[in-house]
């Protein structure tokens, strides 16, 4: 589960008649095997971890059955949704580092109106998108919704 702030803000999001599935904050784990972060880190008296860890870890990412809900932000906060049957793709990137860390980012496209999103330092970024994947295709499927691909090069 997220933090305090961020359950209180998922209660209520939520409606009733959704499911909630899992929320996902971004990682720091592949500080431990980055040499240059340790340098920065020890430059910075450690303050560079602790942005970092702020950066990464106040982005939160809520599944439930019909939405992906997006919470951004450390003292104020931005709440943005994606219906899941508009999402139309999803795709990972990780670097070595972060394939150590077992981290990575994942990229959601989609017809809403919030656009692409790039979640950052997922942990178990695998696992996460093929749930994510699952849910947006089972609900384009209770939707009756049909993704038409251009053919145009």
């Amino acid at each position: 589960m997220g933090s305090r702030a961020n359950m209180e803000i998922i209660r209520e999001v939520i409606n009733p008649d959704e499911q909630y599935l899992w929320d996902v904050t971004g990682s720091i784990a592949d500080a431990k095997y980055n040499p240059a972060q340790w340098v920065f880190a020890v430059l910075t008296l450690g303050i560079s971890l602790i942005v970092l860890y702020f950066i990464r870890t106040f982005n939160a990412y809520v599944l439930t059955n019909q939405r992906l809900i997006i919470i951004r932000g450390i003292f104020s906060k931005q709440v943005d949704e994606i219906e899941l049957f508009r999402i139309v793709d999803s795709a990972t990137n990780q670097s070595l580092i972060d394939r150590w860390a077992n981290i990575g980012d994942i990229r959601v496209t989609s017809t809403d109106k919030t656009g692409n999103i790039l979640m950052k330092k997922i942990p178990s970024p695998y696992l996460v998108r093929d749930s994510l994947r699952q849910n947006y295709t089972l609900a384009r499927q209770k939707k009756g919704t049909v993704v038409l691909e251009s053919l145009a090069s």
